[in-house]
């Protein structure tokens, strides 16, 4: 499986402040990956590293490509974001707007464009808000429009900024849900950076991050029996995870469950 990212010795500071100290990683094509971090570790400058917003010592490679000033361009168009705060991005006066301007800038015909907004918005289920003030959208339909102005330009690469931190639990588990669909259905590498690690049991592997490092990169079931480590790092098991071991403890699973519907379904057989 190639390889979506690749950093490579990457230095990087504020000031004096180090941020990120030789970090090197690499993600596949097609994983779901959730990069872990307190806040405050670097999460946002990755993403604007990432989107050549910050430069830095160091490279980084977006499908093979050398991220630089010359393919900036390039690189870019294979890329959506979803932001923390969806008011940051929504400006203008309708839903069906905001869909539009991505494929605008890129000088799309008003029929594909017209195409691309009523296949997202279906498939998003956000087609009856078309019409609707952006603004007067609760936070989960703030940021349901948010990912699909992310995903209508047909990206490779889908990063999530703390994309969850806003929105309701119940919006959460919803659009989590909902992204391992995206990465099947479109055939996207995602990349969820997040200080919150219950949104990693919807992934495939974790890196966590701390002090400018990477200090655990594993596929998930493997990170989450270092509980030892993540406890000292400031993080607790996830809730399915750690319910998952108590029951097993008491011979009543034999695996971890990361979905209480699965859960439930396990238990009544």
């Amino acid at each position: 499986m190639d390889n979506m990212i690749v950093i490579n010795k990457l230095f990087f500071k504020y000031d004096h402040k180090v941020i990120f100290n030789n970090l090197s990683l690499s993600i596949k094509k097609g994983k779901f990956t959730t990069i872990l971090g307190n806040n405050g570790c670097g999460k946002s400058t990755l993403v604007r590293l990432l989107t050549g917003l910050e430069n830095s010592n160091g490279s980084i490679l977006i499908d093979g490509i050398v991220l630089n000033e010359s393919t900036l361009s390039s690189i870019r168009r294979k890329i959506g974001v979803v932001f923390e705060n969806p008011d940051n991005t929504l400006i203008s006066e309708t839903v069906m707007e905001d869909l539009a301007f991505p494929l605008e800038n890129l000088n799309c015909s008003r029929d594909f464009i017209y195409s691309k907004i009523n296949e997202i918005s279906k498939y998003l289920g956000i087609d009856h808000l078309l019409n609707r003030c952006p603004r007067d959208l609760s936070g989960g339909e703030k940021q349901l429009v948010g990912l699909g102005c992310a995903l209508i330009t047909g990206p490779e690469l889908l990063i999530l900024d703390e994309a969850f931190s806003m929105v309701d639990s119940m919006s959460k588990l919803n659009m989590l849900k909902l992204l391992r669909r995206i990465k099947k259905d479109f055939n996207v590498t995602i990349l969820n950076i997040t200080h919150d690690i219950e949104e990693s049991v919807y992934g495939d592997d974790i890196f966590v991050i701390n002090d400018g490092s990477i200090v655990i990169h594993d596929n998930k079931k493997n990170v989450y029996e270092q509980e030892k480590k993540l406890n000292e790092l400031g993080f607790e098991l996830p809730f399915m995870v750690s319910l998952s071991n108590k029951l097993s403890y008491y011979d009543l699973l034999d695996k971890v469950v990361y979905d209480m519907e699965d859960m439930v379904d396990l238990l009544w057989k």
